[in-house]
């Protein structure tokens, strides 16, 4: 194939630089150690999302772009290697690279490519960095489970000590005071309880693939730990008042669910007592949720919310912003308007009903499309579409192997992040903040490099 003949004249390359700089290397303190360095930077990354502003974030993943790079260049055996997912990946990129400079708003355009560009490099920089080193996987996720913890914690901290709300985020016209939530934003910067809610859908299936990993490390007490971490995010989800976070939160539950049956049904089917634990397990986990909707009726009423469509002064906001972006989309179908929220303010304003002005289409689907058109929105979908199927083919293949079982459960939590994130974004597009992105990113990386690793192994 083209593709795998670019990716060897590409590796080619590569090897050739590190054959002219191995006795540098070999000599080089921080070159011996450039994957250690590049662990640093993605940790530090995902630590410093939960307090630091956009920009600064964003110079983190550079650098992490620039030391693979460096690796790639200098490192005896360094090697780019690529899925099929992947190569939608870089196909969405190019459709995005187009719709910018085809953009009526060139500057805007390209500011909002820019963030593309490291999102994207970054997620291919992480994806190299864990095919080679699957054993810092465990320790992202914990790390990654401990920020939710803390975010779940001050969230929680935050609802009952009543914080001012920075914004009017709930509808007070049908709601009695005593019912309103005091909506919950923790550290995450702007300040935002809809960007808490989706931080923390991103974050969940984190935390429950480390205690997934504990449980099947026979680790009982690690794993009740984050157990117990996953009940305040779980908990943290609903006090920020985010109905997109809650309808993710469900997709995430459900497809615990139905994943979890599923790898008991493909490698334990003969387990009668994994069985019934699971069984007494998924019983639980739905009477918790039900007791949350059914004796803390805040959150109930702020879920049956969704439901009053033009009821609700913030649903029937988004309807009108959706109304207006539909009609964006229609007039610019086939390559979009242009990357970012900068071009999107400017081109909405043509469309926007009076009163109804917004910094995106409030759908990640629609937001898409509207930036880079049908094109854009088909080959992201086929990016998603086959990782899944991918996923789902690994995580159904029989294998009663201790080590398969952790990579089967690094890529199901993958699944349960897409699940999640998307649910959420069909709704808000909050997926397009730095902080969702690189956990989103880094979770896709190294359920990529998990799944092919474990191919290359087949093969040879």
């Amino acid at each position: 194939m083209l593709e795998s003949k670019i990716i060897d004249l590409k590796n080619s390359f590569y090897a050739y630089f590190q054959s002219k700089f191995e006795k540098l290397t070999e000599n080089s303190y921080l070159l011996t150690r450039i994957d250690d360095i590049i662990f640093f930077f993605i940790s530090a990354l995902l630590f410093v999302s939960t307090f630091m502003e956009s920009e600064k974030i964003g110079a983190l993943a550079l650098v992490v772009v620039s030391l693979t790079f460096i690796k790639l260049f200098t490192q005896k055996g360094a090697k780019i290697r690529i899925a099929s997912w992947d190569a939608a990946v870089f196909i969405y990129f190019v459709i995005c690279f187009i719709s910018t400079i085809n953009s009526t708003l060139l500057p805007q355009s390209i500011h909002g490519f820019l963030k593309t560009v490291i999102y994207i490099f970054y997620y291919f920089c992480a994806a190299n960095y864990f095919q080679t080193n699957t054993n810092k996987i465990k320790y992202i996720f914990l790390l990654v489970s401990m920020l939710c913890a803390a975010e779940g914690i001050i969230a929680i901290f935050q609802n009952f000590a009543g914080v001012e709300q920075i914004s009017t985020w709930q509808d007070s016209n049908y709601v009695n005071p005593e019912d309103a939530i005091a909506r919950a934003y923790g550290t995450l910067k702007p300040l935002n309880p809809n960007l808490l809610g989706g931080y923390l859908i991103a974050g969940i299936p984190y935390v429950i693939g480390t205690c997934a990993m504990c449980l099947a490390k026979k680790n009982q007490k690690v794993s009740w730990f984050c157990f117990t971490v996953f009940a305040i995010c779980s908990f943290a989800v609903f006090v920020t008042g985010s109905r997109g976070a809650y309808l993710g939160l469900a997709a995430i539950v459900a497809g615990v669910i139905i994943l979890t049956g599923l790898i008991i049904k493909a490698d334990f089917d003969g387990n009668k007592r994994l069985k019934s634990i699971y069984n007494k397990v998924t019983a639980g986990i739905i009477a918790l949720f039900a007791m949350v909707l059914i004796f803390v009726p805040k959150i109930t009423k702020r879920l049956l919310s969704i439901f009053i469509l033009r009821g609700d002064s913030s649903t029937s906001f988004r309807l009108n912003v959706y109304n207006s972006s539909w009609h964006m989309f229609c007039d610019n179908w086939i390559l979009g308007i242009g990357s970012g929220n900068q071009t999107f303010r400017e081109i909405y304003g043509l469309y926007m009903l009076t009163g109804y002005d917004a910094l995106s289409t409030y759908s990640v689907p629609l937001e898409i499309a509207v930036e880079s058109g049908i094109l854009g929105l088909i080959s992201f979908a086929a990016f998603l579409l086959l990782l899944l199927k991918n996923a789902l083919f690994f995580v159904l293949h029989k294998s009663a192997d201790e080590d398969v079982l952790v990579i089967k459960i690094i890529i199901a939590s993958a699944i349960l992040t897409i699940l999640g994130v998307f649910t959420h974004g069909l709704f808000d597009t909050i997926f397009f903040r730095p902080q969702l992105q690189f956990l989103f990113w880094t979770m896709i990386a190294m359920a990529g490099a998990v799944m092919i690793n474990k191919k290359q192994n087949n093969v040879s």
